[in-house]
């Protein structure tokens, strides 16, 4: 266990380290520019996550990005079963894709993480969740995923973002696309189509998508069809104007049937999404860009809940909806590069919500609208081998008062190939409309190392120290707690060695109640999950058009006595493509996946939301 470290040491810590690296830097200022390494800082992936685009070894959260590739070699259908790879995120409620489930990051819940897509929040205002399961994989470009308070730059984002960036314009080509089909056990089936291209200043982005099982585990079928566009036009000056709309409808957990040791439940659920935006991107000089985004959101969610009638039917006695919609417009300036940069933003919202049982006549539980203002400042300033990075927002939240949000950060390359990272922010998270309660806040400190001194492996760490107030469970009636998490977080990837390559992170995490001293542990409010293990084995031929992954996930949940949580082991995956010789301008891989190979379980509710055994699936895609 990690000595426990109040919150007024770790800030001093963290300002201990910033001070010597500082100190280091301007020991060193004079030698020179030359010595950043800007071309290969260039090179590297530049991620958004922080809300000013710049290189990762200027970015002092600790981040992980997952590629369109990383994703198409997992034969992933939503984003679910993408996060479940990634070191710190543990999910629940794993059963057929596309059906609910929850996930945290570093024991943060997922009502405090804030899920992006293209900008665009994609959490309810109901319980303030996202449902990776309704996020289909195949228009996703990039995700890109903070682990630890930001904002700073988001605003209520306490516990991380997930910012996913939808694929652009085919640039290269005036017509390409992709079609694919593949079936498994139980009728689970996921057909997909995408066309794409670039005329003149024209550029245009479509996908159509639907994934339908009969249920991989008794309770957890689904229907969902997904349409998304997006439209890019060239502006003069190096401009852009982008128009995006997405369209998702769901009908997952259908037919619980005799599955609960209390009798006969009966539900189903029906989930609509829509998304449109449009973005202007105009440069005003070599350094200085406006960018204003416009955005509207719909969701309309139905649960209903029912029982035998008596005379051979079902009848259903609850129907609850959900509503919500919201408008809003951001507008920021950016100014500088990858070594000095600044960007000022401003946000608006206006949003309406509405939950309510229309079976039962009776008055919503609340219907309540609002407006939200935020505005901040984040900033990058480059000094030798030193990149500080500050940040401020204050936000206007309409329902909670007001609050202001700090983050201070830093990266340092203390070598060639080893960079420290440093970042004390607090952050918070709105409350639910039907709780109430106060806003939920965070102090967090995070300090890591990324190396690849040693030769055929890249190495990383990341310790992590959250003092969390206010914090609200997730169960069914809702609770506060004041609460610390402390943990470590190790990755490792190998180079590949004849095709081979080994990838690897455990995730340590120690929460307790600041107020009683106990430690916490998993229950129907709450997963804090002490142990959590990502292993994966890569395998990549060119020449024969082979790869192949196998994946592994651990979790210990360190549950107490009532909660039906079991963990059994390691979660085995396997997923195999063979990309076939082009042909006609048509480029086929067949693909197949093995899913939980050995049947371990991994779930908080045996009950109810037992994940699904071992399952097959297999099919084919077609690029052109």
């Amino acid at each position: 266990m990690l000595i426990r470290i109040n919150c007024k040491t770790s800030w001093l810590l963290l300002l201990m380290l910033l001070w010597h690296t500082t100190a280091a830097t301007l020991c060193a200022a004079d030698d020179g520019l030359e010595d950043l390494g800007i071309i290969e800082a260039q090179a590297e992936s530049v991620v958004a996550a922080s809300r000013s685009p710049r290189p990762t070894s200027r970015v002092a959260e600790n981040i992980t990005v997952i590629t369109a590739d990383d994703i198409e070699r997992l034969n992933a259908h939503t984003l679910a079963e993408v996060l479940q790879t990634v070191p710190g995120i543990q999910l629940d409620y794993l059963r057929t894709p596309g059906t609910f489930s929850f996930f945290n990051i570093q024991g943060a819940y997922n009502t405090t993480i804030l899920v992006l897509v293209d900008g665009i929040r994609q959490n309810d205002f109901d319980q303030n969740m996202a449902i990776p399961g309704l996020i289909p994989v195949q228009q996703i470009e990039r995700v890109e995923i903070i682990k630890g308070a930001a904002s700073a730059a988001w605003g209520p984002a306490l516990g991380g973002v997930i910012n996913i960036i939808t694929k652009s314009p085919d640039a290269e080509r005036k017509f390409s696309g992709m079609v694919s089909g593949s079936t498994g056990s139980q009728f689970t089936a996921d057909s997909r189509a995408e066309v794409s291209g670039t005329l003149d200043r024209f550029g245009y982005y479509m996908t159509v998508a639907n994934l339908r099982s009969d249920g991989l585990t008794p309770n957890a079928g689904t229907n969902q069809n997904n349409l998304f566009t997006k439209l890019a036009y060239q502006l003069p000056h190096n401009g852009s104007l982008t128009f995006g709309l997405s369209y998702l409808t769901a009908k997952p957990g259908l037919d619980e049937g005799e599955t609960v040791s209390w009798g006969f439940v009966h539900d189903n659920n029906q989930y609509r999404r829509t998304n449109a935006y449009l973005k202007l991107n105009q440069p005003l000089t070599d350094r200085l860009t406006l960018e204003l985004d416009s955005y509207l959101t719909n969701r309309d969610d139905h649960t209903k809940f029912g029982a035998p009638d008596g005379l051979g039917g079902f009848a259903f006695y609850s129907d609850g909806v959900v509503r919500d919609t919201s408008q809003g417009i951001n507008a920021r300036l950016r100014w500088g590069d990858y070594q000095k940069s600044l960007l000022l933003g401003l946000d608006y919202s206006h949003a309406w919500a509405i939950n309510k049982d229309v079976l039962s006549g009776s008055p919503p539980l609340y219907e309540r609208s609002w407006d939200r203002w935020g505005i901040y400042a984040n900033g990058a300033y480059t000094l030798g081998q030193l990149t500080i990075l500050p940040g401020a927002r204050y936000d206007i939240t309409g329902t909670s008062g007001d609050v202001t949000s700090l983050t201070l950060g830093a990266t340092y390359q203390l070598a060639e190939h080893t960079l420290l990272r440093a970042y004390a922010a607090q952050g918070y998270t709105l409350p639910t409309p039907k709780a109430d309660n106060r806003l939920q806040k965070i102090k967090t400190v995070q300090v890591g190392v990324e190396s690849e001194a040693l030769p055929f492996v890249w190495l990383k760490g990341t310790y992590f120290f959250n003092a969390l107030r206010d914090s609200q469970s997730i169960g069914t009636v809702t609770t506060t707690s004041n609460q610390q998490r402390q943990g470590v977080e190790l990755e490792a990837r190998t180079t590949p060695l004849f095709g081979l390559s080994l990838a690897g992170g455990y995730t340590y995490l120690d929460a307790w109640d600041s107020d009683t001293g106990q430690r916490l542990h998993t229950n129907s409010n709450q997963a804090v999950p002490p142990h959590t293990v990502k292993l994966a084995l890569n395998y990549d031929n060119r020449e024969l058009g082979l790869r192949g992954t196998v994946t592994g996930n651990y979790v210990w949940w360190n549950r107490d006595e009532s909660t039906l949580a079991r963990d059994t082991g390691m979660i085995w995956d396997l997923h195999l493509n063979w990309r076939i010789k082009s042909w006609y301008g048509l480029t086929p891989e067949l693909f197949f996946s093995a899913h939980n190979l050995f049947n371990g379980v991994q779930t908080t509710d045996t009950e109810l939301y037992r994940n699904a055994g071992r399952w097959f699936e297999g099919g084919m895609r077609v690029k052109f």
